[in-house]
């Protein structure tokens, strides 16, 4: 059985780039270059520890007094103050409090958000159409994600951003589909992971080619499995997919054309690979010794030789696991959140140093939040919480989205213990970031199969204002009006 997986994996790989399916409605693919990084925290962050509130609210009540008062046990002694943050409010809901600020140990988050070059998405989840309060999500007549709090759905669905769904393509994948053939060389596909095989970057004709982060020519290998330390509901998935597919008669016909095919494709882009790597200049920004800063190191180098593997437009996924913390909570943030600060930081230095920062758009997501209160040592399974997007073309010193009171009569609340209905759906996200990346409005239905729900587009209107755009680059073709029926 253990060898499964890896057959479940096989029959499952189509090609690494294929013939691309999908063009783009323009007809016309981007000249410059652009890429998108995805970081996930696998297991479901505590992230209302990550972003705290800290100022007055307009009734006079203190944000921090009351997210120690939910918080008890678990609340942040002290964090560290954001200068002067952003926040309007969305959807018709206010922000909360007047002033917000980070774990004490992630000064280099705060340093990229006061110099504009960071932002908070807040209270944001999966989301098949709006749900406005408590009385709403009651009611039974608004759709809700399947398997809701559940690993394995909730952290499928955040990167599929398909919640009525456990069968569908990722967003990367199908943001590759449009653009792949932007890049002028078809042995590497535009997505790459550094967390072996997910669900973000499977589209219809385009695979991740997934790598180590040590990313040396004698190295440069392929990794189809994703890393054990990982999810263990996807891997559990996996399982159950490989177990199902055991069923179908024309199983061994297809792994071995699956296999074929892949192993082909696969040593073709090593090749290569192995080629560009050799004109990785010396990145002098200094990363420090973990696995999460690691494998954004890797992405740098491969970045920085992008005119030799021909790309236009690449797309990487990092899984940094960890964070389904039942139990230690304050400890393992204490041990785990420094790592982000200071990866994302060298992170983004690099991309300077390079001459990319504009050009590289980075963004973290997760299964879901946990609850605001302690179950005695730790917090639980919960929905809409805080992420962040980096990069030099982000509105950066935003708290975009509508941070929650940290009261469990607060509407969106939907439980005792404090889990709110997610004020900002993904859609909304991936769809500011596929408009920046140079996906067509047009097309943000075959990307988004559920945007119809939260956002129309029309010139200079974009669903979240995180990302800074020049309106002359984006199409002002019709944007089609009911996505469902694409």
């Amino acid at each position: 059985m253990g060898s499964t997986t890896l057959l479940s994996t096989l029959t499952q790989l189509t090609s690494l780039n294929g013939a691309l399916g999908k063009q783009p409605s323009s007809a016309a693919y981007p000249t410059d270059y652009k890429a998108l990084v995805c970081i996930l925290f696998s297991g479901g962050i505590d992230s209302y520890n990550m972003l705290i509130p800290m100022g007055v609210n307009a009734g006079g009540d203190n944000g921090f007094n009351e997210y120690k008062a939910i918080r008890t046990d678990l609340s942040v002694v002290n964090p560290i103050a954001l200068t002067n943050p952003q926040c309007a409010g969305f959807r018709g809901l206010p922000c909360n409090y007047a002033a917000y600020g980070v774990h004490p140990q992630m000064t280099g988050v705060r340093d990229l958000f006061n110099s504009g070059k960071l932002s908070f998405l807040s209270n944001i989840g999966t989301l098949v159409e709006p749900i406005l309060n408590k009385t709403q999500y009651n009611s039974g007549q608004k759709k809700l994600p399947l398997g809701l709090y559940s690993h394995s759905d909730q952290i499928m669905q955040w990167q599929t951003s398909v919640p009525q769904s456990r069968n569908a393509l990722g967003v990367g994948g199908r943001i590759a589909d449009l653009l792949n053939a932007a890049n002028a060389n078809a042995e590497v596909s535009m997505n790459i992971s550094l967390g072996g095989k997910n669900p973000f970057q499977r589209g219809q004709d385009v695979s991740e080619y997934a790598i180590s982060n040590n990313v040396q020519p004698s190295n440069v290998g392929f990794q189809a499995l994703p890393s054990w330390w990982g999810n263990s509901g996807y891997l559990s998935d996996l399982r159950t997919s490989t177990i199902d597919s055991l069923m179908s008669q024309t199983y061994a016909n297809l792994l071995q054309k699956s296999y074929a095919s892949s192993t082909k494709t696969t040593m073709a882009a090593m090749e290569f690979f192995r080629a560009a790597l050799n004109k990785v200049p010396t990145i002098n920004t200094a990363f420090p010794a973990n696995k999460l800063a690691t494998d954004l190191l890797a992405i740098a180098k491969i970045i920085s030789v992008r005119n030799q593997l021909g790309a236009k437009r690449q797309i990487f996924f990092v899984n940094y696991g960890g964070w389904d913390m039942h139990d230690g909570l304050l400890t393992g943030l204490d041990s785990k959140l420094p790592v982000v600060s200071q990866a994302l930081k060298a992170f983004y230095d690099a991309t300077v140093e390079l001459g990319v920062a504009n050009q590289v758009t980075s963004f973290t997501i997760s299964d879901f939040a946990r609850t605001i209160t302690s179950n005695g040592n730790g917090s639980d399974h919960a929905w809409g919480g805080n992420q962040i997007v980096m990069g030099g073309a982000v509105n950066g010193g935003k708290i975009v989205g509508t941070f929650p009171k940290m009261d469990v009569n607060y509407p969106m609340n939907v439980s005792f213990r404090g889990n709110f209905i997610p004020a900002v759906s993904t859609d909304e996200f991936y769809a500011e970031l596929a408009l920046w990346y140079g996906i067509s409005p047009s097309d943000l239905c075959y990307v988004l199969p559920n945007i119809g729900n939260f956002y129309s587009y029309s010139l200079g209107k974009y669903p979240l204002g995180f990302m800074n755009f020049n309106d002359t680059t984006v199409s002002t073709e019709n944007y089609p009006q009911n996505c469902l029926t694409y």
